[in-house]
């Protein structure tokens, strides 16, 4: 989904003013099935996740949640700032099931890796003709992103 910068800069304060540093989903890497399809979103609080897919926090009413286990690489606080970051990073990107969906994001925040094995699990020749489910780029675009944003992006938190 793309999304305005000005809208960007007010989802990462909201994420800021929520989070939850108690939470056993706070800045871990959640997914969850509904209408048949697997989400994917990093946790904020017990009941709020920031859905990678739409870019926007939501109350994870009635949502069977799901820690995704043993991937992370990254403390929950490192997380929630790599998931800051990434949302002005790739604020203009468009969504698409598979190239750049709510799993490639979602894990690069969490692994630095933009995989969606949502895509590798499709049918031949679907994931061969979209980077074997890697999003080639977007690894290093943070990386750079963060690195050249990083006295800006301190600045806006405070």
């Amino acid at each position: 989904m793309t999304i305005s910068l000005d809208i960007a800069k007010e989802r990462i304060l909201e994420v800021y003013q929520k989070v939850d540093t108690n939470s056993k989903y706070y800045g871990r890497l959640l997914n969850w099935y509904s209408l048949g399809v697997w989400h994917y979103g990093i946790g904020i609080s017990n009941n709020l996740i920031f859905d990678t897919a739409s870019l926007t926090l939501f109350d994870r009413v009635d949502l069977d949640i799901r820690l995704v286990p043993n991937v992370q690489n990254f403390s929950p606080s490192e997380t929630v700032d790599r998931l800051c970051a990434a949302i002005l990073c790739f604020h203009n990107w468009d969504y698409g099931l598979l190239g750049w969906n709510c799993e490639h994001l979602a894990r690069l925040v969490t692994t630095d890796k933009a995989i969606s094995y949502e895509v590798k699990k499709l049918p031949f020749p679907i994931p061969q003709l979209n980077h074997d489910g890697w999003h080639p780029q977007a690894s290093k675009l943070l990386q750079e992103y963060r690195v050249l944003h990083h006295d800006w992006f301190a600045e806006m938190l405070f």
